[in-house]
């Protein structure tokens, strides 16, 4: 009887100790972190192939310099710059977006101006014809 009291006892140290060392490993275990920054550089590069970055220069340049900063407060080990910048950059590439937009509307209303222009002319010269 003292055999097996003794065996539980060290069978239940063993299965506690294996428990503990199991739960450190799961709460240092973490998961690998996504870099933002090629996040936005993916996103950058985006913009660029489908041509959103020829509608606002100057948007695309305040975004790629925003990108250097983010980098060395990457490197720094400054987070909240770090993701104030990245946010900005996001919002930026949104805006340049947008710009691409109002742009492509925009040569459509000219379009649909030019082609209103000429139905007028067609309409006067038929006025004169009767």
């Amino acid at each position: 009887m003292l055999i097996v009291i003794v065996f539980m006892f060290k069978l239940k140290f063993i299965l506690t100790f294996f428990i503990l060392i199991s739960l450190v490993y799961g709460v240092s275990a973490k998961k690998e972190k996504v870099d933002q920054i090629l996040i936005v550089q993916q996103l950058i590069s985006q913009a660029y192939e489908l041509g959103y970055a020829d509608a606002a220069p100057v948007e695309m340049s305040f975004v790629e310099k925003k990108v250097i900063a983010a980098k060395a407060a990457r490197d720094s080990r400054k987070k909240k710059l770090l993701t104030k910048l990245i946010t900005q950059i996001k919002l930026d590439l949104k805006i340049v977006k947008k710009r691409f937009e109002v742009n492509e509307l925009h040569k459509q209303l000219l379009s649909l101006q030019q082609q209103n222009l000429q139905s007028a002319k067609t309409l006067d010269e038929l006025k004169r014809q009767l």
